[in-house]
C-alpha cells in the first residue's frame, strides 16, 4: 500500500538527478533536441515531478500516516473490546455491533478518499516516466553525452504505481463488501475472522515507512 514510499534512495537519487539534469538543459533546449527527439517531453515531465509529483508524494505520505494512526487507533479498541467479551464469555452486544459498524464505516470513506488520491499521483507519474523512457531511447542510441539512462529506476517507479493502484482499489473493494451491506450482522467469529491484529501490524510499518520517507526528504 505504500510502495511509492519505499522506493530504494538510489532510484530516488537517479530519478531526482534527470529532473534536475532536464532543467539545467533547458537553456539549450534546441540543441539538445537534435541529438535527443524526446527531451522536451522529459523537460515538461521534470517540471511535472517538482511543482506537482514531490509535493503530491509528501503530502499524500502525511494523509497515509494520518489514515494509519485512526484506524489503527479505532481497530485496536474495538479488537480490545471483542476481546473482553470473549474472555468474559459474553454475547455480542449492540454498542459493539455499532462500534464496528462506525469502525468499517470510517475506514471505508478514508480509503475511498485515499485510493482516489493516489490514483490521481500515479496518472501523473505514468506520464513521467512515459516521457523519460523515450527519453532514455534517445540516449542509448547516441553517443551525445548530457545524461545518463535510467531505466532500470523508472521500472522501480514504475512497478511501485503498479502495486500502489492494485492494493488501494482492492482494498477499497473489500471494505465496500462489509460498508455498504445493511445491515451487516457483525458477530464476535466475524469480527475474530478479519485479522485486526495483522492490519494493525500493516497500518504500523505504513507508519514507519511514510517516516522514513519524510524524513528522507
Amino acid at each position: 500500500m505504500g510502495a511509492l514510499f519505499t522506493i530504494p534512495k538510489t532510484d530516488m537519487d537517479a530519478i531526482k538527478a534527470r529532473v534536475k539534469t532536464c532543467k539545467q538543459g533547458e537553456a539549450i533546449e534546441d540543441v539538445i533536441k537534435q541529438h535527443l527527439p524526446h527531451f522536451p517531453d522529459a523537460l515538461a515531465a521534470a517540471y511535472l515531478w517538482d511543482t506537482d509529483i514531490a509535493p503530491q508524494m509528501k503530502a499524500q505520505c502525511n494523509l497515509l500516516m494520518g489514515y494509519a494512526s485512526k484506524a489503527r487507533a479505532d481497530f485496536s479498541a474495538l479488537d480490545n473490546t471483542v476481546q473482553q467479551l470473549i474472555k468474559d464469555k459474553q454475547d455480542m452486544t449492540p454498542a459493539v455491533q455499532q462500534q464496528a459498524t462506525v469502525a468499517i464505516a470510517a475506514l471505508y470513506g478514508s480509503t475511498q478518499a485515499l485510493s482516489a488520491s493516489f490514483i490521481n499521483i500515479v496518472n501523473q507519474i505514468v506520464a513521467f516516466n512515459k516521457a523519460n523512457q523515450s527519453l532514455d531511447i534517445d540516449i542509448a542510441g547516441t553517443e551525445f553525452g548530457f545524461m545518463k539512462e535510467i531505466t532500470a529506476s523508472l521500472a522501480v517507479l514504475d512497478h511501485a504505481t503498479g502495486s500502489i493502484r492494485g492494493a488501494w482499489s482492492a482494498l477499497a473493494d473489500d471494505l465496500e463488501a462489509l460498508a455498504t451491506t445493511s445491515p451487516v450482522d457483525f458477530t464476535i467469529p466475524l469480527i475474530a475472522g478479519l485479522n485486526i491484529s495483522v492490519a494493525i501490524a500493516a497500518w504500523d510499518q505504513l507508519q514507519t515507512e511514510c517516516d522514513a520517507f519524510l524524513k528522507s526528504q
